[in-house]
């Protein structure tokens, strides 16, 4: 895991590092090939390759296939959903990275982390001794962080998934706040701007996949392990397959 310089916020209570091993997508899966896509589908589609070949990636080309949801029919999770994930990652973040015990213990009792977790998440926050593998995978859920911090309105934008986020930047914003604070401040966006970024980042990790088995370089220098944690979490917020956190797929 590459480690950069931590960030000692105000209190002491928080430190902020990041990692860049790609994480494996998960299992290719044969994708529908007969839907009927509606309007706002396909105007979603059009958007998102746009994109993609504004950034030299390549598009899935069946026209009636690869599609999210459409707004009339897509279930989403809650803004006490989103808070509570968020919450939840930004401590596993800290604990893959070696967080003191009794920094993590005040996080957990200030913002009732506990009772967020999942219960892989509660084997790993158990865990004296986690193995390299656990703290990898771990330490990549701060990208699942920001894209909740951006469902909420507290990132202004989804940049370009070429390189990881600012960690200490996304973990200041929940340390700045009681768990109160930050759930009243937290304004949820539109489906439509998040069905908007799930097909987008569905179409991207198609392109990785794509790339992967082919065994080419990912294109448009995209970061597979980044462009995998936004597909993962997005597909939680827009409930695809009603999947819970640990069980969320990502075909393509």
């Amino acid at each position: 895991m590459l480690r950069i310089s931590s960030l000692l916020l105000a209190t002491g209570l928080f430190s902020c590092s990041s990692h860049s091993n790609a994480k494996a997508s998960s299992e290719d899966k044969i994708p529908v090939e007969n839907i009927v896509p509606t309007k706002d589908q396909k105007d979603r589609r059009i958007q998102s390759e746009a994109y993609c070949k504004a950034h030299g990636i390549p598009v899935y080309t069946n026209p009636n296939s690869l599609f999210v949801d459409s707004e009339a029919e897509a279930s989403f999770r809650t803004k006490d959903e989103v808070v509570d994930r968020a919450l939840a990652l930004c401590y596993i973040g800290l604990k893959s990275e070696g967080l003191e015990q009794r920094y993590l213990a005040k996080m957990d009792a200030d913002f009732h982390i506990s009772s967020k977790l999942t219960p892989t998440e509660q084997g790993y926050a158990r865990a004296k001794r986690p193995t390299e593998q656990q703290k990898t995978d771990a330490g990549w859920r701060y990208e699942s962080l920001h894209v909740m911090l951006w469902a909420l309105s507290f990132v202004d934008t989804l940049s370009y998934p070429d390189r990881m986020c600012n960690v200490a930047s996304d973990v200041k914003i929940i340390h700045d706040l009681s768990e109160n604070d930050f759930r009243e401040k937290a304004k949820l966006r539109s489906k439509k701007e998040i069905l908007d970024q799930a097909d987008l980042i569905l179409r991207l990790n198609w392109a990785c996949t794509n790339a992967r088995m082919k065994q080419k370089p990912n294109p448009g220098n995209l970061d597979q392990g980044v462009v995998f944690e936004r597909h993962y979490s997005f597909n939680w917020l827009i409930k695809y397959m009603g999947q819970e956190w640990d069980d969320v797929t990502t075909d393509t």
